[in-house]
């Protein structure tokens, strides 16, 4: 398994009742399962050392998994 780094934002952060924590995990679909069970998964973005990915993403060692809302602009 993977140790990383994980960074919530905005309604996640919410969700997950932090703003950061490490963890090991070596999928990315696992972690956001186990660390946002509250939230919907269409509405979590997340991106694997600050580009996003989808959630079949493999994770190494010492990877910043970041995840957040989806967002709109205008």
């Amino acid at each position: 398994m993977a140790q990383v780094a994980v960074l919530f934002f905005g309604r996640m952060a919410d969700v997950a009742g932090v703003r950061q924590m490490s963890r090991e995990a070596d999928r990315l679909y696992a972690l956001r399962d186990g660390v946002l069970a509250g939230a919907d998964a269409k509405d979590v973005r997340m991106s694997v050392n600050q580009v996003q990915v989808f959630a079949d993403q493999d994770l190494q060692d010492g990877d910043e998994v970041a995840f957040f809302s989806v967002f709109s602009g205008g």
